[in-house]
């Protein structure tokens, strides 16, 4: 068994010890000194009091099992005369016997006994016990040897610290040295602390005049904000007055058209209205939008065909218009221009297109193309456009109209007839200098 206190390794081995059992039974002799030797103790016997003191002197047992009741001294008497001899006092001395009442385990542990077991002895039970005390013993040994070795290990510390105070002697001459040192940093450190402190000073009266000029700025942020506020309720009544003079200028042209009987003179009148209607419409919603540069074109487009349905009555005509536009801004001049192309050919489309026949279908549909850009197309399932008239080289002010504004768009307009006619614009929005 290997045993480690303090720093110091020991081996222990219960081999190396011998065990002095003293018992006037042979028969308890013979059982626990087989077991013991099985275990590879050293075994040495005694049968009464007066021959075991003599035994314990002579051969120095590691340990003594020691019988309470012999033939001549007992073995308490036998304990306290062991414990009396200087040369036998330190060896463990375990008590066995019969007697089990506490008065006897107290007056064998009075005497010096270190244990007491019980009969019938159990010899797992002695083994455990001897082995448990000897590493006590054998422990108390090494401490001991350990000890002898501290107090050399003492002495030279206090060689050591004879020396270490040589030393401190020293480092008190330059500490003395240190401090010296210390006060001159002191002073040093005093007059940075003043030309800190007037440093301070100036940023202070830097900062104050920053602050000042950060207020200014503020307040003149803050005009500025004012302005653009004054300037976008002017915008808003821009919008409405120039929605209003359309209007106004509708409704003399509408004034206008009833001087005539001419029925072309009147459809010239009234395209001219929608034309107008379409213009102001746009003003109307961007008036009405928190966003004065852009308004949202599918809303307007909704409102417009709306309009367009209500003027050519196409629930009497049996004319479905049907809608499928995303919601996209498009700013005040792309609006303007996609608006009036819509105007034109979904008017041409109502007053054109299902001549002679009852009812039909309008199909507007506006969308984020797949490639960058917006795609508009407006197709009908009327009778199409007549084949003796070239869309693209037609003097209709109507197609010349969407024609030029296709080009404004810097657009691609296609044209299809099949079962109708189907108008396809791609174009992307322009880009405009800021109003505000």
């Amino acid at each position: 068994m290997l045993l480690t206190t303090d720093g110091f390794t020991t081996n222990f081995d219960i081999k190396d010890h011998n065990i002095l059992i003293v018992d006037d039974n042979p028969t308890n002799l013979a059982v626990i000194v087989d077991y013991l030797e099985d275990s590879g103790l050293t075994i040495l016997v005694s049968q009464d009091g007066e021959s075991s003191l003599k035994r314990a002197k002579y051969a120095q047992p590691s340990i003594i099992l020691l019988d309470v009741l012999m033939p001549g001294i007992d073995g308490y008497e036998t304990c306290r005369l062991l414990k009396q001899d200087p040369e036998t006092k330190d060896i463990p001395i375990i008590f066995m016997t019969a007697l089990s009442s506490t008065e006897d385990k107290v007056k064998g542990f009075k005497v010096g006994a270190v244990d007491y077991i019980t009969k019938p002895i159990q010899p797992e039970e002695v083994l455990a016990r001897i082995n448990l005390h000897l590493e006590r013993s054998f422990m108390t040994t090494i401490l001991a040897e350990q000890n002898n070795r501290l107090s050399v290990e003492i002495e030279q510390r206090k060689a050591t610290q004879q020396k270490l105070n040589q030393s401190n002697q020293k480092l008190k001459a330059e500490v003395n040295e240190r401090i010296y040192i210390q006060q001159e940093l002191k002073k040093l450190n005093d007059e940075l602390e003043n030309r800190v402190e007037k440093r301070t000073t100036q940023l202070t009266k830097t900062n104050y005049l920053l602050q000042q000029e950060i207020s200014e700025r503020k307040q003149a942020e803050a005009k500025v904000r004012n302005s653009l506020e004054e300037k976008e309720i002017l915008l808003k009544e821009i919008y409405h007055r120039v929605k209003n003079n359309l209007l106004v200028v509708s409704s003399l042209l509408e004034m206008q058209s009833n001087c005539f009987d001419d029925p072309e003179i009147t459809k010239v009148f009234r395209n001219s209205q929608h034309r107008l209607h379409s213009m102001a419409l746009i003003h109307e919603q961007l008036y009405q939008s928190k966003n004065l540069k852009q308004l949202n074109f599918g809303n307007y487009l909704n409102v417009l065909t709306k309009k367009l349905s209500e003027s050519y009555d196409t629930s009497e005509e049996g004319v479905e218009i049907n809608m499928e536009v995303e919601s996209i801004n498009l700013s005040l001049e792309t609006a303007h221009t996609c608006g009036l192309i819509v105007n034109e050919l979904i008017a041409n489309s109502l007053e054109h297109g299902f001549v002679g026949r009852k009812g039909g279908n309008i199909w507007l549909e506006l969308k984020q193309a797949e490639s960058c850009g917006l795609r508009l197309q407006i197709k009908d399932d009327g009778i199409g456009i007549p084949d003796n008239i070239d869309f693209f080289n037609s003097d209709s002010l109507g197609l010349k109209l969407v024609r030029i504004l296709t080009r404004q768009l810097e657009g691609e307009l296609s044209v299809e007839q099949n079962q109708g006619t189907c108008f396809t614009i791609q174009f992307g929005e322009l880009d405009y200098c800021d109003r505000i």
